[in-house]
């Protein structure tokens, strides 16, 4: 993607933020637990308005000429009007750094400006070990050379407050050399809301709230409890749905929680692997994908995925996704009656629904290459 491109994008998002504080989720990666926890709570640690949070909405107003988060911090400290005006951000960048009582901060926050007006002085080492400095401090971002530009200027990729911890989960039929993390933002965005792939990419976003959500209903269903007026993956729940649900965790059900996350994960990894590996971005291939993967992974837990998206609308990408695998099951197996009756899926065995996971990711994948 292009720098100019991606500053615009950089800035659009930022200008879509609203002032939410989000809860921290307190786990580290490297912990017994693979996925982030639940317990959630408001901490002065995340809020934009400490230490951290003033020293991103700085570096923010530096590189991107953003006033966005300073005015939040500090109302209408920098007017509108200001923007454009030459040398305002850094002006306002120098002044805060002069109020900064942390040594560590006001060094780090000394090298960045040295980073921004001498950008050719700067070694590639140098901007890595930025970025893994500022980490430490819930600031992650990213360094890119604008070579389009006097003075070869060193721009943001992205710049996030948060956490990330690195998916450790492998794809179940995608290579994978990269490393993926999941960003947990401690401040709203608005791209980085619902669960999805992002456009950042090394980074995917697990929506821990929805992982919740399903987990719920997939212990409530296991104890036959009424689910009826409750959303799994964003569709009511169905008879096919609690069926598969049933028979999936009957076998894995020791931790619940810890396999929806699994599942989470290898959806918005495929979306991101194939973005990256194939630069390819169709909604609904990318749907087929990943919905294959997740059949493959899991296969009843992915069927209850697959009987969700039956019930979103007839334009849906994912519900176009599950009635082109229904046509081709039809035509592999020979049954033409499991398009009509989708339900019929729920009665083959894991092998069966493996290996047409397979075989339809396999001709899918095969296009894009």
């Amino acid at each position: 993607m292009p720098d100019k491109i991606k500053k615009a994008i950089l800035l659009i998002v930022m200008f879509c933020f609203s002032n939410q504080s989000m809860a921290e989720v307190s786990r580290p990666s490297q912990d017994s637990y693979p996925y982030p926890d639940k317990n959630y709570y408001l901490s002065e640690s995340v809020n934009i308005r400490n230490v951290n949070g003033k020293f991103y909405a700085y570096i923010v107003l530096l590189f991107s000429e953003n006033p966005h988060f300073v005015n939040i911090i500090e109302k209408d400290s920098i007017p509108l009007k200001l923007i454009g005006n030459e040398g305002f951000h850094v002006n306002a960048y120098k002044k805060y750094t002069r109020t900064v009582s942390s040594t560590h901060i006001r060094s780090l926050a000394a090298g960045l400006l040295a980073v921004y007006l001498e950008p050719t002085k700067v070694t590639e080492e140098e901007l890595r070990d930025y970025e893994n400095k500022l980490e430490s401090y819930n600031i992650i971002l990213r360094f890119s050379r604008d070579r389009n530009v006097r003075m070869n200027k060193i721009v943001l990729d992205y710049c996030i407050y948060g956490k990330r911890s690195e998916i450790t989960i492998k794809h179940p039929l995608m290579q994978q050399k990269e490393r993926i993390y999941n960003i947990q933002p401690y401040i709203y965005y608005d791209e980085i809301s619902t669960s999805n792939s992002t456009f950042y990419y090394d980074m995917i976003y697990i929506n821990m709230e929805e992982v919740m959500n399903d987990t719920v209903i997939a212990r409530k269903v296991m104890n036959n409890e009424n689910v009826g007026q409750m959303f799994f993956v964003g569709s009511r729940v169905t008879e096919d749905i609690k069926y598969s649900l049933k028979r999936y965790f009957s076998t894995y059900g020791n931790d619940i929680r810890k396999h929806i996350w699994e599942m989470f994960v290898v959806h918005e990894l495929t979306h991101k692997l194939v973005n990256n590996q194939y630069n390819y971005f169709d909604q609904v291939n990318g749907e087929e994908l990943s919905l294959m993967s997740t059949i493959y992974d899991k296969p009843y837990l992915g069927l209850s995925v697959l009987y969700a998206y039956l019930n979103y609308n007839s334009i849906n990408p994912h519900r176009i996704a599950v009635l082109r695998f229904l046509k081709f099951t039809s035509e592999k197996t020979g049954r033409k009656d499991i398009y009509d009756n989708p339900g019929l899926l729920k009665h083959m065995t894991e092998t069966e629904l493996r290996q047409l996971a397979l075989d339809y990711f396999n001709l899918i994948i095969s296009k894009l290459k």
